[in-house]
């Protein structure tokens, strides 16, 4: 069985980092995979055995559409199909499943789509393949009520990964003071892209808020990421006074160095597919105050798992931060909850199964 893994980008994130694990854990298990993607930083994580193609559907290492690459892109990827005997193309987002589903047609080779965001209505162009895999209930709901998709042709299949490591006391220590934090701190994080969706900005806020309240002398809040709205996050922090208790990190930097350091994280999206950051910091013990939007209920149980807040809420944010901070076993227990919940339903051999599955039925049928 030759598959095609095909998506716009490899930029540091969660979907990049799916395609990533995907790839190399079908290969362990015997499959011919082939990997096709516009180059970024997560392609140094690839299985070297893994056969890739670069092309040029984004801008190199942004989120930047390149339309004078698209037709190379195409043809480079019609030669790569035929010269690899392609079973299965498998396309991860927008551009990407337009172009898959060309080759689709013109080769007759089976299509499947994944879906990894809880999109709206405004984005009309949707393609969907043989099968659609959604990396939630939620996904799966929007893309069949409000975009039509056939009921039938469309499977959850939760995200999976390998558990991170915990650091011992010296290599916590060593990543807090490569962060520039002072080691009597506690560490509260929020990994994600700098773009509006994620909505930083209400968090920004809510620490605004929380420091009205608490002393924030003794509590840093790092957010790791990248994205268009860096400059003007930049802008907020100086603007409400929180230099001292903000500190934004790069894209690039280690998730699971973070995540070791950081006491809870937060996950405040307007909207989001899943986040696959929850069974990140979940595979340590550690919990996530969430939002009640998309995907993120179905793995975040209010009280138990984690913390879910209303999107935009700045005020109910710092209220859920300064209660954790007054009460520290609580997240402590609702962490080592998180473990226990991802460790039964959320490990990576399962969603490896599931995938190789799916790939099996469309070639069947």
């Amino acid at each position: 069985m030759n598959i095609l893994l095909l998506s716009d980008e490899l930029m540091p994130g969660g979907v990049a980092r799916h395609i990533v694990d995907l790839a190399n854990s079908i290969k362990k298990r015997g499959v011919n995979v082939y990997l096709s993607t516009t180059p970024g930083e997560y392609k140094n994580r690839l299985n070297p055995e893994i056969s890739y193609l670069p092309i040029s559907i984004l801008i190199e290492n942004s989120f930047n559409k390149n339309y004078w690459g698209i037709i190379p892109s195409y043809i480079g990827l019609s030669k790569y199909i035929k010269k690899n005997r392609i079973d299965v193309i498998h396309t991860h987002k927008r551009y990407s499943h337009l172009i898959g589903k060309i080759l689709s047609k013109q080769y007759g080779i089976p299509h499947i789509t994944s879906y990894h965001s809880d999109f709206n209505s405004e984005q009309k162009i949707s393609i969907f393949g043989n099968i659609t895999i959604c990396c939630s209930k939620a996904v799966c709901k929007t893309i069949v009520e409000q975009f039509g998709c056939n009921e039938n042709n469309v499977k959850t299949i939760y995200y999976g990964i390998k558990p991170f490591r915990v650091y011992n006391e010296k290599e916590k220590q060593n990543i807090v003071d490569e962060l520039g934090i002072p080691r009597n701190k506690l560490v509260i994080s929020s990994v994600g892209q700098f773009i509006p969706v994620k909505d930083k900005v209400s968090l920004l806020y809510s620490i605004n808020e929380l420091k009205k309240n608490i002393d924030v002398n003794k509590i840093v809040f790092v957010l790791l990421g990248y994205g268009e709205q860096k400059k003007h996050l930049e802008y907020l922090i100086q603007k409400l006074g929180l230099k001292n208790t903000v500190i934004m990190v790069n894209g690039t930097f280690s998730v699971e160095s973070l995540f070791n350091v950081s006491e809870f994280m937060i996950l405040n999206s307007i909207k989001e597919g899943f986040g696959i950051v929850m069974l990140e910091a979940a595979s340590l013990g550690k919990m996530h105050i969430g939002t009640k939007v998309g995907g993120i209920p179905e793995f975040i149980e209010d009280g138990i798992t984690g913390k879910l807040i209303e999107a935009g809420n700045p005020e109910q944010l710092a209220k859920t931060i300064s209660f954790l901070l007054d009460n520290p076993n609580e997240y402590k227990r609702m962490g080592s909850n998180a473990k226990i919940k991802y460790e039964k339903s959320f490990g990576l051999n399962r969603m490896i199964s599931e995938t190789l599955n799916v790939y099996h039925s469309v070639l069947s049928k």
